[in-house]
Protein backbone atom coordinates (compact mmCIF):
# COMPACT_ATOMS: atom_id res chain seq x y z
CA UNK A 1 0.00 0.00 0.00
CA UNK A 2 1.28 3.45 -0.94
CA UNK A 3 0.55 6.14 1.61
CA UNK A 4 -0.14 9.65 0.38
CA UNK A 5 0.31 12.57 2.77
CA UNK A 6 -1.12 15.95 1.81
CA UNK A 7 0.31 19.21 3.14
CA UNK A 8 -2.05 22.14 3.63
CA UNK A 9 -1.90 25.61 5.14
CA UNK A 10 -5.43 26.87 4.72
CA UNK A 11 -8.85 25.80 3.52
CA UNK A 12 -7.67 22.54 2.01
CA UNK A 13 -9.55 22.98 -1.26
CA UNK A 14 -6.87 21.15 -3.25
CA UNK A 15 -6.72 18.43 -0.58
CA UNK A 16 -10.50 18.01 -0.82
CA UNK A 17 -10.29 17.66 -4.60
CA UNK A 18 -7.57 15.01 -4.26
CA UNK A 19 -9.46 13.13 -1.53
CA UNK A 20 -12.71 13.11 -3.48
CA UNK A 21 -10.91 11.95 -6.61
CA UNK A 22 -9.20 9.17 -4.64
CA UNK A 23 -12.58 7.98 -3.36
CA UNK A 24 -14.40 8.34 -6.68
CA UNK A 25 -11.67 6.60 -8.67
CA UNK A 26 -11.06 3.89 -6.05
CA UNK A 27 -7.33 4.54 -5.67
CA UNK A 28 -7.01 2.03 -2.86
CA UNK A 29 -8.39 -0.86 -4.90
CA UNK A 30 -7.02 0.14 -8.30
CA UNK A 31 -3.68 1.66 -7.41
CA UNK A 32 -2.93 0.40 -3.92
CA UNK A 33 -2.77 4.00 -2.71
CA UNK A 34 -4.56 5.75 0.13
CA UNK A 35 -4.52 9.21 1.64
CA UNK A 36 -2.96 8.38 4.98
CA UNK A 37 -2.80 11.85 6.52
CA UNK A 38 -3.15 15.57 6.11
CA UNK A 39 -0.54 17.77 7.77
CA UNK A 40 -0.74 21.50 8.29
CA UNK A 41 1.73 24.02 9.64
CA UNK A 42 -1.23 25.97 11.08
CA UNK A 43 -3.49 24.62 13.80
CA UNK A 44 -6.33 26.88 12.60
CA UNK A 45 -6.27 25.61 9.00
CA UNK A 46 -9.88 24.90 8.04
CA UNK A 47 -8.81 22.00 5.87
CA UNK A 48 -7.95 19.97 8.98
CA UNK A 49 -11.62 19.77 9.97
CA UNK A 50 -12.52 18.83 6.42
CA UNK A 51 -9.93 16.06 6.38
CA UNK A 52 -11.21 14.74 9.71
CA UNK A 53 -14.77 14.71 8.36
CA UNK A 54 -13.49 12.54 5.48
CA UNK A 55 -11.93 10.12 7.96
CA UNK A 56 -8.35 11.17 7.21
CA UNK A 57 -5.85 11.43 10.06
CA UNK A 58 -4.53 14.93 10.69
CA UNK A 59 -1.50 16.45 12.37
CA UNK A 60 -0.14 19.94 12.94
CA UNK A 61 3.58 20.59 12.65
CA UNK A 62 4.07 24.27 13.51
CA UNK A 63 6.99 25.62 11.54
CA UNK A 64 7.50 28.38 14.12
CA UNK A 65 8.51 25.77 16.69
CA UNK A 66 11.72 24.97 14.79
CA UNK A 67 14.91 27.04 14.63
CA UNK A 68 15.40 26.57 10.87
CA UNK A 69 13.73 25.39 7.71
CA UNK A 70 15.96 22.33 7.75
CA UNK A 71 14.82 21.40 11.28
CA UNK A 72 11.18 21.86 10.26
CA UNK A 73 11.66 19.73 7.15
CA UNK A 74 13.25 16.99 9.26
CA UNK A 75 10.33 17.04 11.70
CA UNK A 76 7.89 16.98 8.81
CA UNK A 77 9.49 13.88 7.35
Amino acid sequence: MKNVVILISGSGSNMAAIAHTAQREHWQQRLGARIAAVISNRADAHGLALAQSLGIATRVVDHKAYPSREAFDTALQ
